[in-house]
C-alpha cells in the first residue's frame, strides 16, 4: 500500500494494488479461478481501481502543503502563509503627453483613449501644466493584460477637463500581464518570502512584488564606501547606496513600498528613469520622506522574421507567430515543467538572439516543413545587450512578419 517515506509520500499503482490483493485470495487457495470473467476476479480489478484512487486523494492532500506540488487553491493557500499573494494580472501603462493652458490641472483618474483599439488609459496622479502648456503623467489601462497602444494612438479625451486640449503617447505602451499561472506564482513566492523581515534587500523586493500592478523588481546596493566598480559594486553605484528599479504599479504604493523596507541612512539612487514621491508614515502621520527610486530604461525590441512556406501553413501563420513571440517574452509560452523562460525577460536580462527561434519553431512546426529563412533583432543577426537598469520592452507592432 502507499506509504509516507523519510523522502516523501510514495505511491502505489493500480496493477500492484491488483497483484497484492490477488496474492491475499492465493494465500488461501492456490487454486483459486481469479479469472476476469469470474465475481472474485472482478472484484480484484474494481478493488485496485477503488484503492488507487483513495492514494491519488490522500496524496494530493500531502501535495497541497509543499510549495512545490500544491496547485490551484492549494497553492494559494501555502503562499499566503509567507504573504505572497497570486497576481491576477497587470495593467499596462504608458507615458502620457498632455497640452493645456498653464496652470491648467488635470486629476488622477483622469480617462483618454486610443484611436485604434478603443482601450482607455487613466492617470496615476493629479499634474498640473507647466508654463509652456505641456505636462507629462503616468497612465494605466483600465483592463487587466496586455493591451497594446503604438505610440501616437492614445489621443482621445474621455474626460474633458477645462483647459486640455490634447494628449498623445510619445513611446509605445509597457504590455500587462495575465494571471499568474501555478508556476509563475512559485516563482514570485520564492523571492517574496523574505518580506516578513526588516532592513534587507529580500525584505524590500517581497513588499515591492506584493504592490497591485508590479511586474518586474530588482533592487541593487552597494554597501562599500566605494564608487569604484568592484565585485562588491559590479554597476558603479554611489558609497552605501541602493537602487531599487521597478517596473509597474503607482508612483505613491511603490515609494511606500520602499518607505516600510528601507534602512535608515542608506542613501537613494535612481539608476534607471527616476522619480520620487513624498509619502507619510502609515504608523506616524508626522513622519514624512521623500522616496527616490526609478523605472527600468525601456529598450524596445524590433524583430524581423522571414519565414518560406511550403504551403502547410495556414493564412494567419503571421499573427500567430507575433502572438507566439509575445507569449514568449512574457514567459508563458513554453510549459513550466520543461523548466525553460517560465518568467520572461526580467530587468537587466539580455536578449539572446538565438531562443527568438523558439517561438517561431513552435508555431511552424505544428504543420509541415516550413523553416526561418531571415531573422533579425534590432536590425542584426546578435544578441541584444541589457543593461542593469534597462528591460526589454517587446509590443507586436515591432514585429514584422513575412510568410512567403
Amino acid at each position: 500500500m502507499a506509504s509516507l517515506t523519510p523522502t516523501g509520500y510514495s505511491l502505489q499503482t493500480q496493477n500492484e494494488w491488483f497483484a497484492q490483493e490477488r496474492q491475499f485470495y492465493l494465500d488461501i487457495d492456490p487454486l483459486w479461478n481469479l479469472d476476469a470473467s469470474t465475481p472474485d476476479g472482478l472484484k480484484m480489478a474494481h478493488d485496485a481501481e477503488i484503492f488507487y484512487a483513495l492514494d491519488e486523494t490522500i496524496q494530493q492532500a500531502y501535495n497541497s502543503k509543499d510549495p512545490n506540488k500544491a496547485k490551484g487553491t492549494d497553492l494559494d493557500i501555502v503562499c499566503s502563509l509567507t504573504g505572497s499573494m497570486r497576481s491576477l494580472g497587470s495593467r499596462s501603462s504608458v507615458s502620457l503627453q498632455l497640452t493645456a493652458l498653464p496652470g491648467t490641472l488635470i486629476p488622477a483618474g483622469n480617462t483618454f483613449k486610443s484611436k485604434i483599439t478603443g482601450t482607455k488609459w487613466t492617470t496615476d496622479q493629479a499634474v498640473t501644466a507647466d508654463s509652456a502648456g505641456q505636462v507629462t503623467v503616468d497612465a494605466t489601462c483600465t483592463v487587466i493584460g496586455p493591451s497594446q497602444a503604438p505610440p501616437g494612438t492614445i489621443t482621445e479625451i474621455v474626460d474633458v477637463v477645462a483647459g486640455l486640449s490634447a494628449v498623445n503617447n510619445p513611446s509605445p505602451a509597457t504590455p500587462g500581464t495575465d494571471a499568474q499561472r501555478d508556476e509563475q506564482l512559485r516563482v514570485t513566492r520564492a523571492t517574496s518570502v523574505g518580506r516578513p523581515g526588516n532592513n534587507q534587500v529580500d525584505s524590500m523586493v517581497g513588499e515591492l512584488f506584493s504592490v497591485d500592478g508590479v511586474r518586474r523588481v530588482k533592487v541593487y546596493e552597494n554597501d562599500t564606501g566605494s564608487a569604484a566598480v568592484s565585485e562588491d559594486n559590479p554597476f558603479g553605484l554611489p558609497p552605501h547606496s541602493i537602487a531599487p528599479v521597478i517596473d509597474g504599479g503607482t508612483e505613491g504604493d511603490v515609494a511606500m513600498a520602499i518607505y516600510l523596507k528601507k534602512n535608515p541612512g542608506v542613501r537613494q539612487f535612481q539608476a534607471g528613469t527616476p522619480f520620487q514621491v513624498e509619502v507619510t508614515s502609515p504608523k506616524y502621520q508626522t513622519n514624512k520622506k521623500i522616496i527616490r527610486a526609478s523605472r527600468p530604461i525601456y529598450v524596445d525590441m524590433m524583430l524581423v522574421i522571414h519565414v518560406a512556406d511550403d504551403g502547410s501553413l495556414p493564412p494567419n501563420a503571421d499573427q500567430l507567430i507575433k502572438e507566439a513571440v509575445m507569449e514568449f517574452a512574457a514567459g508563458d509560452l513554453i510549459p513550466a515543467d520543461i523548466g525553460f523562460k517560465i518568467s520572461g525577460f526580467d530587468i537587466g536580462e539580455s536578449v539572446p538572439y538565438s531562443t527568438l527561434f523558439t517561438p517561431i519553431n513552435k508555431v511552424i512546426g505544428a504543420y509541415g516543413n516550413s523553416y526561418v529563412t531571415l531573422l533579425q533583432l534590432n536590425g542584426a543577426a546578435a544578441n541584444v545587450a541589457i543593461a542593469y537598469n534597462q528591460m526589454s520592452r517587446w509590443t507586436s507592432d515591432n514585429i514584422t512578419v513575412v510568410v512567403a
